[in-house]
């Protein structure tokens, strides 16, 4: 467990979950020192600060908790890393590549084919979003008040062809999602060469 807090503490998160990680620190070196073995009250408080807040069950069994005092946020520059590989590695965990088919009375072939690029995160983390805008250069933000959602979305072909594919064929993402972002590129070369207004290339996205 301490690799991981040093870890964190040499690369810092850069969303407000980095508010999370410091009142897990402190929690892991409260029980390091077994000070929760006397006192576990302490450790609940801890917990009440931590993300939601305590589930209905510990707050029915610790209804003193006085949740501790928030650590305030600490804003990372862009110069202490690569921002760029940030955002790759955002993407590989909070984005998603979209391939939506629709019915169309407007298409000779009856249906539409759209690509959509989305990041999702909280809304706390609005900051970060608009961040990742600026440095793409394209796409919309939207908020959804009621689920406290924040979407980034880029869903305009030449943008998605000429900014995001070239920004992530040269900041590569890690993981499964590699293999969804090779078939989003498959579709959108389709797209940009027109191939999807044919039956032989609509027919080729779709078992993409």
């Amino acid at each position: 467990m301490l690799s991981v807090i040093e870890h964190f503490n040499k690369y810092p998160l850069r969303t407000q979950k980095q508010i999370d990680f410091l009142l897990f620190t402190k929690a892991y070196y409260l029980i390091l020192n077994r000070s929760h073995l006397t006192d576990l009250q302490s450790l609940v408080n801890i917990r009440a600060s931590m993300n939601k807040g305590l589930p209905e069950r510990l707050a029915l069994e610790f209804p003193k908790t006085n949740p501790v005092i928030i650590p305030e946020f600490i804003s990372i520059q862009n110069k202490v890393f690569d921002m760029n590989y940030w955002i790759a590695g955002f993407v590989a965990g909070e984005g998603c590549f979209f391939v939506k088919t629709s019915q169309s009375k407007t298409h000779k072939l009856g249906l539409s084919l759209s690509l959509n690029f989305i990041v999702v995160q909280n809304i706390r983390d609005i900051g970060i979003m608009e961040e990742i805008k600026t440095i793409l250069d394209c796409g919309s933000i939207t908020i959804n008040e009621r689920s406290a959602i924040v979407r980034y979305t880029v869903s305009k072909l030449s943008d998605l062809h000429n900014k995001i594919i070239p920004f992530l064929d040269k900041y590569t993402i890690i993981g499964e999602k590699v293999k969804d972002y090779e078939d989003f590129k498959k579709v959108s070369n389709l797209m940009t060469n027109k191939s999807h207004l044919t039956k032989e290339g609509l027919d080729k996205s779709d078992k993409i």
